[in-house]
């Protein structure tokens, strides 16, 4: 995908207006992004880093993670619309977010005129489609079923392999409160869990950064 961003990249730059409608910035941890008015407007394509989506509810006061945000997602074409009518923010996770910020009529209308280069979008678009409709599914489970699902799916989306100890380990900004929010229970719920699958084996610790017995994913 990478390699696809980078080849329109540089086509975009054959424009003269590039540097008009095409902007590169970056985010620290905890700052929210991509606000309201900007999505109407602009389409953003991560390069580095992660984020969260957070769905603000205002009867538990609370807020509960929609979707990560992974390294060549794109965003801004309302990626997250199966909830309209709720609030919600993007809030940088990992500590450093690299993105391009590119307006929408920009991007289509060049696009427009070298087609094949469009399929950079669908995919990543038909890849955050299909994560969030696994999250709708994960609502569904029980607490325990739940917080598996949520570990394998991080697991897989932003897991680093140690093959020594043959273990997935998950980024150090996955805590209890990350866990809690993304699998919509309490936070000592989640402690008494994850107690639960490291005496089970599939969790070799119960603090962060988490570390996965990866013989026990299903992927």
């Amino acid at each position: 995908m990478t390699e696809k961003f980078n080849t329109v990249l540089s086509y975009l730059k054959e424009f003269p207006d590039y540097y008009k409608y095409v902007t590169k910035k970056t985010y620290t941890m905890n700052e929210k992004i991509i606000f309201e008015q900007e999505k109407a407007k602009h389409i953003f394509f991560v390069v580095e880093g992660y984020a969260a989506v957070e769905l603000e509810d205002n009867l538990r006061k609370t807020n509960y993670i929609s979707i990560f945000v992974l390294p060549n997602n794109v965003l801004g074409i309302d990626a997250f619309s199966s909830f309209p009518k709720k609030k919600h923010s993007i809030t940088v996770m990992s500590e450093q977010m690299v993105l391009y910020k590119i307006e929408a009529d920009f991007l289509l209308n060049i696009l427009s005129i070298k087609p094949d280069v469009n399929d950079f979008l669908l995919t990543s678009i038909a890849d955050v489609f299909a994560r969030h409709y696994a999250l709708l599914g994960m609502i569904a489970k029980t607490p325990k079923e739940r917080i598996y699902m949520a570990l394998e799916n991080l697991a897989v989306e932003m897991g680093a392999e140690d093959e020594e100890r043959n273990e997935i380990v998950l980024p150090n900004f996955i805590n209890q409160s990350v866990l809690a929010r993304y699998c919509r229970t309490t936070q000592p719920n989640i402690s008494n869990l994850l107690t639960e699958l490291v005496d089970e084996e599939f969790l070799v610790n119960k603090k962060s950064p988490y570390r996965i017995d990866k013989d026990s994913l299903d992927i």
